[in-house]
């Protein structure tokens, strides 16, 4: 199979239904739509190349996710479901030894969540090594890529991104990758996101310096 270009073009990208099927090394096949509806999933993939110990610093917007959503207009999620996923995901981070500081601060990863709800055009991220996009001011990063089907589900896509690797273009490289659902189908999102997100650095055990 053909490698995709190493970097990939904010056309390719953003809301791009693209088929590139790079999958990091330790990534398990994809749910089906009827397994992320029974279950709350946890699925990662990290890039093997990458040494995390070398990695000292990190940013993640607290209280804030993104939404990708065709029923709401808004592009962030508030609250108190927001409060907790990002609040574990920095209580996971800083427990493998990294710091955190405010995204002006050049910090080297960028730690970034967001969840993909009622999109209908969503079924599994892909894993390229690279992917362009835009540091917004008000969010930070994030620019799926995925393939489709009709479905309801709600997923949230957790994304670690190398801040020290930064192009011309606006290019970041993925070091790894999380998706976890279904969580509307849960009868408890918030709960279940938490022990997901944990469940995700279980099984990611290279994260850490």
């Amino acid at each position: 199979m053909n490698k995709p270009d190493r970097y990939l073009s904010m056309d390719r990208v953003y809301f791009l239904l693209a088929s590139i099927s790079l999958l990091f090394a330790g990534c398990e096949p994809s749910p089906s739509a009827e397994e992320l509806n029974q279950d709350l999933l946890v699925q990662t993939a990290f890039d093997e190349t990458i040494n995390f110990k070398n990695y000292n610093t990190y940013s993640i917007p607290l209280d804030t996710l993104g939404l990708i959503s065709n029923s709401v207009n808004d592009t962030l999620l508030l609250g108190e479901y927001s409060k907790l996923v990002t609040q574990r995901l920095k209580s996971n981070m800083d427990s493998r030894g990294y710091t955190w500081v405010e995204k002006s601060q050049s910090p080297d990863l960028g730690l970034t969540a967001f969840v993909v709800n009622n999109f209908n055009v969503f079924q599994t991220i892909n894993y390229p090594n690279y992917y362009g996009g835009y540091y917004s001011p008000y969010y930070g990063y994030y620019y799926p890529v995925v393939n489709t089907y009709a479905s309801n589900s709600g997923i949230l896509i957790i994304q670690l991104v190398d801040l020290n690797q930064k192009t011309s273009q606006n290019q970041f490289r993925v070091i790894w990758n999380c998706y976890i659902g279904d969580i509307i189908a849960s009868p408890d999102p918030a709960g279940k996101s938490v022990e997901a997100v944990d469940q995700a650095f279980t099984q990611t055990s290279v994260i850490g310096k």
